[in-house]
């Protein structure tokens, strides 16, 4: 699917989540919520530590003197495929740090993006990061207000748990249909209800 279709259908799945309730959607696609410099650091010197294993207990003699540019042109190599590899970096991470890089993004984009401006307070960001394989949902107080924090943590656990980690537009669409048939009986649709945030998805 191309990017405007992508831009297309999530707008579409807002602008039908919005007739439904009176939470105001704000969608984001990341390729990834936190840098991992430092993975790609361990993964290259890990690298280079094989290699020294391989100089030292192979039986095939290695020229000493071209050993340490070996090194270098290695060292550089498995960096820049570690940076690339969105899976090396996600193996040499915990579960733990994935989600709570997501969950910082989530909360930066939510101020970034002025979720907190609406006048009742029901703006809801929807983030979904493709290299931490997670989808967070950060809903303001006016939206934490109409529904039990014990359901809206098990609703979001769903959203979660349906993420393949793959299509993420496809993914972002049907996460704010979801939340829009969850939040229409909670938080109804105002009479003097107006559209306040866009519609339109940040893609990065």
């Amino acid at each position: 699917m191309g990017r405007d279709a992508d831009v297309d259908q999530i707008v579409a799945a807002v602008e039908a989540a919005e007739k439904q309730t009176s939470a105001e959607f704000v969608v984001a696609l990341e390729p990834q919520s936190g840098s991992y410099r430092d993975i790609d650091v361990l993964f290259a010197a890990g690298s280079n530590f094989v290699l020294l294993l391989l100089a030292i207990f192979s039986p095939v003699t290695i020229d000493q003197k071209w050993f340490p540019l070996n090194q270098a042109i290695l060292f550089g190599l498995a960096w820049g495929f570690s940076a690339h590899t969105p899976y090396v970096r996600r193996i040499f991470c915990s579960a733990e740090r994935l989600e709570q890089q997501a969950i910082e993004k989530a909360q930066l984009l939510f101020h970034d993006q002025e979720v907190s401006q609406t006048r009742g307070r029901t703006g809801v960001m929807v983030l979904v990061s493709q290299l931490e394989r997670r989808v967070v949902v950060a809903a303001d107080s006016g939206v934490m207000r109409a529904v039990e924090a014990d359901e809206w943590e098990a609703f979001t656990a769903k959203i979660q748990m349906a993420y393949d980690g793959k299509d993420l537009s496809a993914t972002a669409a049907k996460s704010v249909r979801d939340l829009g048939d969850f939040l229409a009986e909670p938080l109804p649709v105002s009479e003097d209800d107006i559209d306040e945030l866009s519609n339109v998805p940040t893609l990065h």
